[in-house]
């Protein structure tokens, strides 16, 4: 993340764009697909019990839960 910064004298501070780490949020993060070993969008498959497994949309592999 960059900061602009105004220089500030008084409490030495030098102006400029300074780098510092931000927050990332969670709709910003994919999983990484223990099948292929890429990131990946997940999708939902139906297994023939009925319940729904989130799965890899590259290779379909399911994710352990």
């Amino acid at each position: 993340m960059k900061k602009h910064t105004r220089p500030n004298p008084s409490k030495n501070i030098k102006g400029g764009i300074l780098e510092k780490e931000g927050p990332v949020h969670v709709s910003n993060v994919m999983l990484v697909c223990p099948g292929c070993g890429k990131p990946t969008r997940v999708g939902h498959t139906e297994l023939p019990d009925g319940s729904r497994v989130r799965s890899c949309r590259r290779c379909d592999t399911t994710f352990e839960n």
